[in-house]
């Protein structure tokens, strides 16, 4: 064995690790990945891009530690490594789940690199700076976006928006030791009602608006999208702004996340809105009448018709007016939200239709007007756990322990048994128990148009006459057939299984 000594040992420690070094910083320019189309934009000696065709490019900082290059993705808040080659030319990817292999395709010179972060920043140390985002106070986000760290924008403005959504429940007296109101009765009683207000907010909030932040939440954000300027971070100030109804101010962000940011979705709905004359909304005084068409939203055409029918993919859903509104209820129980602007122009509010320009494109000239429907709220009255049981509510007379036992009864599979709870919750005027009776029909009843049929003939203006009207029964048919062969085709693989194992 070759004995070497001490005095240079340290001399070949450096000369092993030359060896597994990058001989050069990689190349400025394009790199591809054949497999998918990714490209990675070397632009200097500290930033890159990531693109994907039809998405915004992904802002990127790398570092270069032998022959390891690091990325660090600064709008997602993630690290990736790559080997790279001796010359610098290829990319492999270390992780074997998605791996992506950049090939150098097009050399350009490299820009000016951006001036040296300062100590102690998220610049300085981005390993450090990702580990800590995800708990940071408000302040150290608000620090390291400022320092440009797209993704800590984004949580910042996540922070502004918790702090105004959750409002905190005080403990009560009567469960303070100290307090002179002091009751274990008390307290229960208390807890109760605050669990049975905690269901209830839960419940409702599922499908409610999304909440506008409050003035002086908002006001720092054009300044914030127009600073950074990232599609990513700008997107999300849009989406804030529009939710606040600050239209004109959520169009410029997204101007500057299509300009700027490059994201080509950005673009449609920055150009889309572009052609609107104004977009200062109006009270909608009454319901659109025709034929609306828009390039973006969820759906690209929207026909309304008599009596509040808006034609829609596999049946009909019902518009109405409230506050000053276009209201179409959807089937996962919410809302589309349309406001009229100029133009004969309705506006996406909505979650599944922001940004979207509905213009008027024909279709019916005179519709009849809708039926004003009277229902009733599911009074949350039963919390749980509790001190009875939702049977024990229902036969009281609470209708939301007759809907969860309606629930109970249908996740076991007995929805013979659901049906009749959901039939009390509909026939007090419920929307929800109408609403389940349809997945009864689903799941096989095929007497629920019947039922009702027959409560409608009582009272043209009861909800079961909308939920009626307005579901898609051939295609809950066609979903129970698909469902029914589905059972056939399992039951007849078990029955043969036997028979192959001999």
């Amino acid at each position: 064995m070759t004995q070497f000594p001490l005095s240079l040992l340290p001399f070949l420690a450096l000369v092993l690790a030359s060896a597994n070094a990058l001989a050069a910083p990689p190349a400025c320019g394009t790199y591809i990945d054949a497999e998918n189309g990714a490209r990675l934009e070397i632009v200097d000696s500290v930033r890159a891009r990531l693109l994907h065709e039809g998405m915004a490019p992904a802002t990127q900082h790398y570092r270069v530690d032998g022959a390891t290059l690091r990325l660090f993705d600064i709008d997602a808040g993630y690290a990736s490594d790559y080997t790279a080659s001796k010359d610098g030319r290829t990319l492999t990817e270390v992780d074997e789940t998605f791996r992506k292999t950049f090939v150098l395709d097009e050399a350009r010179a490299c820009a000016a690199p951006p001036a040296a972060p300062a100590s102690g920043s998220c610049r300085a140390d981005l390993d450090a700076c990702f580990a800590d985002i995800g708990h940071a106070s408000p302040d150290r986000l608000r620090a390291a976006c400022d320092d440009g760290v797209s993704i800590a924008c984004v949580r910042w403005i996540d922070s502004l928006r918790e702090a105004h959504d959750v409002e905190p429940y005080e403990r009560p007296a009567a469960c303070r030791e100290d307090d002179p109101s002091f009751s274990k009765q008390a307290c229960e009683d208390a807890a109760t009602a605050l669990l049975s207000r905690a269901l209830s907010e839960a419940v409702t909030s599922m499908y409610a608006d999304d909440t506008p932040l409050p003035a002086e939440a908002l006001a720092p954000l054009p300044a914030l999208c127009a600073k950074n300027g990232s599609a990513k971070v700008c997107n999300e100030v849009a989406e804030q702004l529009w939710i606040a109804g600050r239209l004109d101010e959520a169009r410029g962000a997204l101007g500057i996340a299509c300009k700027r940011g490059g994201d080509p979705e950005a673009c449609r709905h920055d150009a889309a809105l572009s052609t609107v004359t104004s977009l200062q909304t109006q009270r909608a005084g009454r319901l659109p009448c025709g034929r609306y068409v828009a390039e973006t939203g969820l759906m690209s055409e929207l026909d309304f018709g008599d009596r509040g029918l808006v034609a829609s993919i596999g049946g009909q859903l019902r518009a109405r007016i409230e506050n000053g509104q276009v209201r179409i209820r959807h089937d996962k129980g919410g809302d589309f939200v349309l406001s009229p602007a100029a133009g004969d122009v309705l506006l996406g509010l909505d979650s599944w239709n922001r940004y979207a320009v509905y213009r008027r494109d024909g279709g019916a000239a005179t519709c009849a007007e809708p039926t004003a429907y009277v229902e009733k709220p599911l009074v949350m009255d039963c919390p749980q756990p509790g001190r009875e049981s939702i049977a024990a509510c229902c036969a009281r007379g609470s209708l939301q322990g007759c809907n969860a036992l309606g629930h109970q009864r249908a996740l076991s599979g007995d929805w013979a048994g659901a049906t009749p709870e959901y039939l009390k919750v509909c026939t007090a005027g419920v929307r929800a128990g109408c609403e389940n009776l349809t997945r009864a029909y689903e799941h096989g009843d095929e007497s629920i148009p019947d039922v009702l049929d027959a409560i409608c003939a009582k009272d043209a203006t009861h909800v079961a006459c909308d939920v009626r009207e307005t579901t898609a029964w051939d295609t809950l048919a066609l979903s129970r057939a698909a469902d029914e062969l589905l059972r056939n085709l399992e039951r007849e693989a078990d029955a043969e299984s036997p028979a192959q194992a001999r």
